[in-house]
């Protein structure tokens, strides 16, 4: 099989950067694999790299060449018999026989409108990148060229119909994976030295935070949370401003218990350092954090909006948050764990679960789409 992936930037940082070398990593080995991509900072050991030069500022050029560069080196590879169908990723191609929806920019775009008001939805339609990735999804989404659509999450697959009526029988649900060998409880091991280094005690209970959208990610509720969460500390991994959160918990005398550490390499062995995640979201088409940290054996807190929530059985292996905007919820949710001393039980079963998601799973329901539409 001829395979062809697309990836703005190949590394393992970015979630969808992140999904097409992992799975380019495993089609290798028994295919032919071709990436159109404009950078590589994590190259793929046997693909042949189709490099792209694009527009990188603003980030709506960006967007905008990409897709053309993309849609035309495809097509290009595709008429001259190098490829046998193009896989593309959301609003980075135009017209691929297979999209991955990591998300539906509609649906997110229409909840910010009921949730963020008037400025927000006199604003939105201005903002270039947004108007171009709607562009892009309701050309893909509406054309109806592809082959078949991934939904990343039951949630997404449910957004595509709705808002774009894409038929139920040309969408397959394939959640995001998380890599099984990276994100393990062995990594507990090296915790103390992490807590070391941030300046946290080993006996303290640590919950940790990771996203790069602080506001809509609901790190403001956590901040918010915190005097009514029994001896948590909070850890935020990820590059976003800090101050707002900072002023908040000066202001709710906290502040020497949330600790920034902003963009890390080795996230695992940070994850491996806490006791639970809290990732109250808004709004998230799948969240891979909440994969890895259940992998590493910490409970999760998350909101039922959430598309990873979905494999989550509450109470079990992982809480579900009912509103993400209740600091009071997301305190009660924390506490349970605490007082009926759960980081262990739920933190076990998580790692199981977890493992539904792992990378050669989610390699080999893909394979099975890609079959699907050669027969």
């Amino acid at each position: 099989m001829k395979i062809g992936l697309t990836s703005i930037v190949l590394n393992k940082r970015g979630g969808i950067a992140r999904y097409v070398v992992e799975l380019a990593e495993r089609f290798v080995k028994e295919n032919e694999v071709h990436i159109i991509t404009s950078r590589v900072e994590h190259p793929v050991q046997g693909a042949i790299i189709h490099q792209e030069n694009i527009i990188w500022n603003p980030i709506s050029a960006q967007v905008a060449s990409a897709a053309i560069r993309n849609t035309l080196a495809a097509n290009r590879l595709k008429k001259a018999d190098v490829i046998d169908f193009i896989h593309g990723q959301g609003a980075e191609v135009v017209s691929p026989d297979v999209i991955t929806a990591h998300s539906c920019h509609k649906a997110a775009v229409e909840q910010f409108k009921r949730e963020r008001g008037l400025k927000y939805r006199l604003m939105k339609p201005f903002e270039p990148r947004s108007g171009v990735v709607l562009a892009i999804e309701r050309r893909n989404f509406t054309a109806r060229k592809f082959k078949k659509a991934i939904a990343n999450s039951h949630n997404v697959k449910d957004d595509l119909m709705k808002y774009y009526r894409v038929p139920e029988e040309d969408i397959r649900v394939i959640y995001s994976g998380v890599d099984t060998q990276e994100f393990n409880p062995a990594k507990k091991a090296g915790r103390d030295k992490i807590r070391e280094e941030i300046g946290i005690r080993p006996e303290d209970k640590v919950a940790v935070f990771s996203g790069w959208e602080f506001k809509r990610k609901g790190l403001m509720q956590i901040v918010k949370a915190m005097p009514e969460m029994k001896g948590v500390s909070v850890l935020v991994l990820g590059k976003d401003d800090p101050e707002p959160y900072r002023a908040e918990a000066r202001k709710l005398g906290v502040a020497n218990k949330l600790f920034f550490t902003g963009f890390v390499d080795n996230i695992s062995d940070y994850y491996a350092a806490a006791d639970l995640m809290v990732f109250p979201t808004a709004y998230e088409p799948f969240g891979l954090v909440i994969i890895e940290a259940m992998a590493t054996g910490l409970p999760v807190v998350t909101s039922r909006s959430a598309g990873a929530a979905e494999i989550i059985e509450d109470g079990k292996d992982g809480i579900l948050i009912d509103d993400p905007h209740s600091s009071r919820e997301i305190a009660e949710k924390v506490n349970y764990i605490i007082d009926n001393d759960l980081f262990d039980s739920i933190g076990a079963k998580a790692c199981v679960k977890a493992n539904v998601c792992s990378w050669d799973n989610i390699a080999r329901q893909t394979m099975d789409v890609y079959k699907e539409i050669l027969q």
